[in-house]
């Protein structure tokens, strides 16, 4: 798929084949085949769903059918995004927050809030259990003093229950400095930086506030960071628009600033429509998409670091076979806590009504958490059932599709499809590399 096309869509909603892998879409099993049998299969799957039963059949394989959707109250939350700052020293026009305030006015999390919203986090968890705390804005170290506070009251509520707790934070860097470096170091971090390539694509997609360039402050303030790797697990975060396509040369850029690990997303929906990916960048998407892709699996044979983070978790998951209902942990066991103390169904939902979740006096709304959670996984969606790519998709991420549909269909299983092949290929070159991960 060196042309970037998507591949041609076999029409049946039971399987999928890559080259002489094959899907079992329901289950999201793999299965190597033969060649005679993959190419039995191929016909079967062209042929429709009786044909592709029948094959499936043959081989020893359940076309079972779609799961029915499930039913019962949500488990505990078990991760927790406290919006801390709604403000942002940066004017990204795509900026899903609305230039960090979310369409409101700009402010700062009370620490009331924020110690209240830890509180019930922990208090909810069995001792011995764990739970994640995500930093997020706007620019989360606008409120920096409030982050110290929040992470020492954590640890003194969790450590009297027995819970750990993990930290992290997205942020855009620019306001870090040494003594930062060494309080995300000590509490074990994991920090995402944004950045949306090299000087000249970031600093068009990702301008101050008063409109210089961001790049070189967040070089310069990376270093701290990166010699502390050993205590704060570091990435980069890209979003692709229109304007930075060439994911292979962002990856190259990034990597050289220090980051061993850098993730890309495509940006489909913005409060504005700026940035947001269109039909004709999605062919274009997949090309570079597949470069990066092939750019990582050649030094990971080679046994070579590469930073493109997108692969080596679609390949994660691929190894570990787990049939998803929905595209991430948003409601089920993870949720977002804004200034006010409003509940959201994750970082993207605050202020957003279509995921409010209800607030701290209460509490989670076990009903809202259940509703939504019966409306969005993937057994409930009609556009989804008879995409072979369901189970590994698990419908697509909610605010995307809540607001802007599911454009991007094609380019996903295309994606997969890539992925499943290049499992195919590093499993033959080296397995190991799924017992090492």
């Amino acid at each position: 798929m060196a042309d970037g096309a998507p591949p041609p869509r076999l029409q049946s909603r039971l399987a999928h084949l890559s080259g002489t892998l094959l899907l079992h879409a329901e289950s999201a099993a793999l299965y190597a085949l033969s060649p005679a049998q993959a190419e039995e299969m191929e016909t079967a799957l062209r042929s429709g769903d009786r044909a592709a039963a029948a094959m499936l059949a043959r081989l020893g394989l359940d076309a079972a059918e779609p799961a029915l959707p499930e039913q019962g109250a949500p488990p505990p939350v078990r991760a927790l995004a406290l919006t801390v700052s709604q403000a942002c020293n940066m004017a990204c026009g795509y900026c899903y927050a609305a230039g960090g305030a979310f369409g409101g006015p700009q402010r700062q999390m009370p620490s009331g809030v924020a110690k209240a919203a830890v509180e019930r986090l922990v208090a909810d968890a069995p001792p011995g259990g764990t739970v994640q705390i995500a930093f997020m804005g706007g620019e989360p170290w606008m409120a920096s003093g409030l982050i110290r506070d929040t992470v020492a009251f954590a640890r003194r509520r969790a450590g009297a229950r027995a819970v750990k707790v993990g930290f992290a934070m997205t942020t855009n860097a620019t306001l870090l400095r040494e003594a930062d470096a060494e309080f995300l170091a000590e509490q074990r971090f994991a920090v995402t930086v944004s950045l949306d390539g090299d000087r000249a694509a970031n600093d068009r997609l990702r301008p101050m506030a008063g409109g210089a360039g961001s790049f070189d402050r967040v070089a310069a303030r990376l270093g701290p960071l990166s010699a502390r790797s050993d205590r704060i697990k570091l990435s980069a975060r890209v979003t692709v628009t229109p304007e930075n396509l060439d994911i292979p040369a962002t990856v190259a850029a990034l990597s050289d600033l220090g980051f061993g690990s850098v993730g890309v997303s495509p940006m489909l929906a913005s409060p504005t429509g700026s940035g947001a990916l269109g039909a004709a960048e999605f062919p274009l998407l997949l090309e570079a998409m597949t470069a990066a892709g092939e750019d990582w699996l050649a030094a990971t044979i080679a046994g070579r670091p590469h930073a493109f983070a997108n692969l080596a978790t679609a390949l994660g998951e691929l190894h570990r076979g787990r049939p998803r209902s929905h595209s991430c942990g948003a409601v089920r066991d993870y949720l977002a806590v804004d200034a006010e103390g409003n509940y959201a169904a994750c970082h993207r939902f605050v202020n957003d009504p279509l995921g409010g979740m209800g607030d701290l006096s209460g509490g989670p709304d076990v009903a809202a958490r259940q509703r939504f959670l019966a409306e969005r996984q993937v057994e409930a969606q009609a556009d989804c059932a008879s995409c072979w790519a369901r189970r590994l998709c698990g419908g697509g991420c909610h605010h995307e599709v809540l607001h802007a549909g599911r454009p991007a269909c094609d380019f996903v299983r295309g994606w997969l499809d890539f992925a499943i092949g290049a499992y195919g290929r590093l499993m033959a070159a080296r397995p190991g590399w799924f017992a090492d991960g």
